[in-house]
Formats: C-alpha cells, sequence, structure tokens
C-alpha cells in the first residue's frame, strides 16, 4: 500500500541547536536510543508498514558517516538521500522545497527525531476518508517530565504548543507556540463565532508526522517565504481553510478563488475540478460534504500511546529510559533486540539494560536502567544507574555513575563518583573525581578536569 499511494521523506539534516552538550559535531540523527540511532525508529516505522523506499534530507557533511551506520543496521528499505549545503539556513519546508521534483504522489513526513507508537494505516486510512490536505499526529504531551536532567541545576521550562480544533469533526483551526504568549491568548473574533466547538489543549505533542497532498509540496515551489513546516507552513495552511471558496461554475474544469479582488496563488494548486467532484461522490471512503479543497485534520493518539520528540537533554535522557518497557510497541520486536549479539557481557548484575554492538562489560559490574552504546568498555567494580553512556566510552574500575550522560570517547577514570552530570564527548574524568550537577567538556568556556 505505502509504496503505491504515498512516498515517504525522513528530515534528518537539523542541527542539534538543542543538544549542543552531548552532540558538539556529531550529527543529531546518530544519538542513541536504546541500541539504535535516532533515525532507525522512523526508518523501522517505515518499513513495517510497507513502505519499500524513503528520501533522507541529510545535511552534505553529515551523508558518509549516516549512510555507512544505516548500512550497518541492515534495514530492508532503499535509502535515496538527497543532500543540503551544510552552511545553509535550510529550514524543514525548504527541505521539502528542495526535493519537490522527486515527489509523484501524496507524501508522508517524519522528523528523524520522532519516536513514537503510531499505526501508520490507521493515519492513512483517515486521511484518504477525510480527503485531507494535511494530516497530523498528536500525542498525550509530559511524557519526558520524570527525569532529573543532568548537568547545572536550572529552571527548566516545558515546550507547549496551543492546539485548537474542532471536537466533532477534528479539524485544526488554530496552532501556535505557548511561547508566543505571554498571560493571555487572544483570538479572531469570526474564528470563535464560526467554530463554536473550538477546543484549545496545551497537552497536546506534534509527534511531527504529517501526511499532505502533492499539491502542498508544490506549493512550497513558488512560496519561499515559508521555511519551516511547524511554524509556518501548518499556520499558513490551517488560516487559507478559513477563506470562504466561492462555488465551482457549472462545466467549468477549474474555479479559480479571489481574496480581495485577486487570485490566492494557494487555491491555484488546491483547487477542486469538475473530476474531483465526480471522484467525490464514487468513493467510498470520503463522507463528508465536498466543501473546500484545503483542509487540515488532526489525528488523536489513544491516552497511553508513547510519543516523544528528542529535541533536547530532558527527552534525550527520558526517552532512553523508557525505551525498555515501551521497545516492543514502538518497534514490532522482541526485548532481546536490546542487547547487540555481538558484545561481551560478563556481568550477573544487569537489568533492564540496551547494549550496543562490541561493548565489553565485566564481571563484578552492577548495571541497572542505563543505554550503552557501541564500542564502550565498562571495567570491573562499577556501579552505573539510569544513564546513557553514548558510543566508545570507557568506565574505568571502580566507578559510580548515576543519571548521567557521557559523551561519544569520553573516558571517566577510575574511583571517579558521578552524579546528575552531563560529560562532553572525548572528555576524560580524571582519576578519583566527585562530581555533581556539572557539565564537563573541553569546549571553550565550560570546566574541565585535569
Amino acid at each position: 500500500m505505502g509504496q503505491q499511494e504515498f512516498q515517504a521523506v525522513v528530515l534528518a539534516a537539523g542541527k542539534g541547536t538543542r543538544l549542543p552538550e552531548i552532540l558538539e559535531g556529531r550529527p543529531k540523527c546518530l544519538l542513541p536510543i536504546g541500541p539504535y540511532p535516532m533515525i532507525w525508529y522512523p526508518l523501522q516505522l517505515l518499513q513495517r508498514h510497507g513502505f519499500n523506499e524513503v528520501l533522507v534530507i541529510v545535511q552534505e557533511s553529515e551523508k558518509s558517516e549516516i549512510q555507512q551506520r544505516m548500512d550497518r543496521l541492515q534495514l530492508k528499505l532503499k535509502l535515496d538521500y538527497y543532500c543540503i549545503p551544510t552552511d545553509s539556513e535550510c529550514g524543514t519546508a525548504d527541505s521539502l522545497r528542495l526535493v519537490s521534483d522527486k515527489l509523484k504522489a501524496d507524501v508522508v513526513v517524519l522528523s528523524c527525531d520522532t519516536v513514537v507508537e503510531a499505526n501508520l494505516y490507521h493515519l492513512l486510512s483517515k486521511f484518504r476518508e477525510r480527503d485531507a490536505s494535511i494530516q497530523l499526529l498528536f500525542v498525550e504531551g509530559g511524557q519526558d517530565q520524570d527525569v532529573t536532567i543532568p548537568g547545572p541545576k536550572s529552571k527548566y521550562k516545558a515546550e507547549k504548543d496551543l492546539i485548537g480544533y474542532d471536537q466533532a469533526t477534528s479539524k485544526v483551526l488554530f496552532m501556535a507556540s505557548a511561547s508566543d504568549f505571554e498571560e493571555t491568548v487572544k483570538l479572531p473574533g469570526h474564528l470563535l463565532r464560526e467554530n463554536p466547538e473550538m477546543t484549545i489543549s496545551s497537552s497536546l505533542l506534534d509527534a511531527h508526522i504529517y501526511i499532505m497532498k502533492k499539491w502542498v509540496v508544490e506549493y512550497l515551489t513558488v512560496s519561499d517565504s515559508l521555511s519551516a513546516v511547524k511554524g509556518e507552513l501548518l499556520p499558513h495552511i490551517i488560516k487559507k481553510q478559513m477563506l470562504q471558496p466561492p462555488a465551482i461554475p457549472e462545466g467549468e474544469g477549474v474555479s479559480e478563488f479571489n481574496v480581495n479582488g485577486k487570485t490566492d496563488e494557494i487555491f491555484k494548486f488546491a483547487v477542486h475540478t469538475e473530476l474531483d467532484t465526480k471522484i467525490h461522490k464514487a468513493s467510498n471512503y470520503n463522507k463528508q460534504k465536498l466543501s473546500h479543497p484545503i483542509r487540515c485534520y488532526a489525528h488523536f493518539a489513544d491516552a497511553n500511546t508513547f510519543g516523544l520528540r528528542v529535541n533536547n537533554v530532558r527527552s534525550f535522557l527520558s526517552c532512553n529510559l523508557k525505551i525498555f518497557e515501551r521497545f516492543p510497541a514502538l518497534t514490532g520486536l522482541t526485548e532481546r533486540e536490546l542487547v547487540s549479539q555481538t558484545s561481551s557481557i560478563k556481568s550477573t548484575q544487569i537489568s533492564k539494560c540496551a547494549v550496543g554492538d562490541m561493548t565489553t562489560i565485566s564481571e563484578k559490574t552492577s548495571l541497572n536502567t542505563n543505554v550503552v552504546a557501541n564500542g564502550c568498555s565498562i571495567q570491573p567494580k562499577t556501579r552505573i544507574n539510569n544513564s546513557v553512556l553514548m558510543d566508545g566510552v570507557t568506565v574505568e574500575e571502580s566507578v559510580i555513575i548515576d543519571n548521567c550522560i557521557i559523551g561519544e570517547k569520553a573516558v571517566v577514570k577510575s574511583g571517579s563518583v558521578l552524579k546528575n552530570c552531563l560529560v562532553g564527548p572525548h572528555f576524560i574524568v580524571g582519576a578519583n573525581t566527585k562530581k555533581e550537577n556539572v557539565y564537563l567538556s573541553n569546549a571553550d568556556g565550560f570546566m574541565t578536569i585535569d
């Protein structure tokens, strides 16, 4: 189904500006979530739902590293990489604009940082039934609030979206970031008058899984002012669906939509034709009256559905610590897949841990609820709890690590005790170091330890 009626695009060119402490130049999409890189989850989701090919948008300088990592994972997908210049300020809508000529059907767009339990078959079916222009997936927010953020103590302000929708139809009527407002939210009077059943929620999380009509991407080719999908394209589409469309003249193939005496550009792409009307009447899917060519709908996941966008330290740690209980529902795989068969694990005290490839965990170690990525070495007499160790980390003897994130190829020398700490890539924590709630990094302006 997927490969015939829809094309899939995964956006993986993000620079991870909210994760500088643990990235320091690495591709954001390769951050570990359990034993797999983050980008594996949306790709594996597409594979499970019948897609054979995926267009992956990456930064030019990161393509080789991403491609090599994905080749080792042996997904059954054909991945077509499209590179954007590394030094460009290219937003998500800009990325879709650049690949518009490669898209020949309606599109499923996923972000590389989307880790969510989703039934795409249900989403695609609803998209057809509603004859939507764009359909968004929402899950319950706040699933990343029950962790202690490693690093210096600071007040954490959760990011929230304000989503206005019609309860009866699930049509999206309003979408904005809560940070755009101070104490009050002002809405246009006509919006409330025309939609008396509108509900506004601040507890929903946009999962960044969008299903779009092909014309939406085509429209981006003439609307270069729209740079971001969430912040600009979606509010733009939502606003345009409020315009009153004129009746389609009898016998005419195309109807022009005029606003203040001028043809609105978007309706040259979205306009209904006489053929659209005939198809709509004959379809078993379309149950609603054909009224407006632009329609933006929400699909609400069940309340117990897990979903996170991994775009900050809190969500990164939270997603990793919850991967053990959600892994089968997220991936369709068993919990055995959380531990690589290529790793050597001699510890008899290991519980709820994900272990990547070619990692060595010595005897006389105790590990509980951790993600240990690829090529790590954990030596005897260590205790590690509620932590993430990224690729190539070395932990020497008699070390205690609690609720920490240890960056790529960092070394924690013997006798150290770290609690609620962030350790940057390649950093060496000196022997017998005792630290709590600090960020240790080689980057200029941050604390280092000799």
